[in-house]
């Protein structure tokens, strides 16, 4: 068959519409399912190892100097704060303040019970040393409540989202090698 006997194939509507699908929009669903999938993977793979790492989960506490404790209450409208002597504290309430006393950013973590825990959210003031401090929690730190299941989802995504944007070459490859094989025939 020489090339002057090739006919043009008429190009029927149901043949250019699924042409345009295969050329564009697989590449396109591929592209959206890729940006699902990442964000999937990136929250459900954060969401299995923040714990483990130790990454959530314990609050925060700023300790404001004597100095700043004195105006911060008299410019304040709010009702009297409670108060607490350190030695009323609970075990890991009194470690945090005591790192932050001795913390140039002046905060520290409550890395165990947290007993007073609403008080500390209102803002406490808790005396130390003849010192008295205000006291609040400044970074709550939950846990990111995503399921862990969208870590396999977004893998299976981006799986597939790969083999929307790998849709118009192997479509290609498949007409031409149907192209042969009729030549061939």
């Amino acid at each position: 068959m020489s090339t002057n006997d090739r006919q043009p194939e008429s190009v029927t509507e149901e043949g250019s519409v699924r042409d345009a699908l295969l050329t564009y929009g697989a590449p396109f669903l591929g592209t959206l399912l890729i940006a699902i999938g990442i964000a999937g993977g990136v929250l459900g793979g954060y969401a299995v190892v923040q714990t483990h790492l130790n990454l959530c989960g314990h609050a925060t506490i700023d300790v404001y100097s004597p100095d700043e404790t004195n105006q911060l209450t008299a410019a304040t409208q709010r009702g009297p704060f409670q108060q607490f002597s350190v030695d009323e504290l609970a075990p890991a309430e009194r470690r945090a303040f005591e790192y932050a006393l001795d913390n140039p950013r002046s905060t520290g973590d409550v890395r165990g019970r947290f007993v007073h825990r609403a008080a500390f959210r209102r803002g406490v003031l808790v005396t130390s040393g003849g010192e008295t401090h205000y006291v609040t929690i400044s970074s709550a730190n939950p846990c990111l409540g995503v399921d862990p299941l969208l870590f396999p989802l977004g893998i299976v995504s981006i799986l597939l989202g790969i083999g929307g944007i790998l849709t118009p070459p192997l479509y290609r490859r498949l007409l031409e090698r149907e192209e042969r094989e009729g030549n061939a025939g």
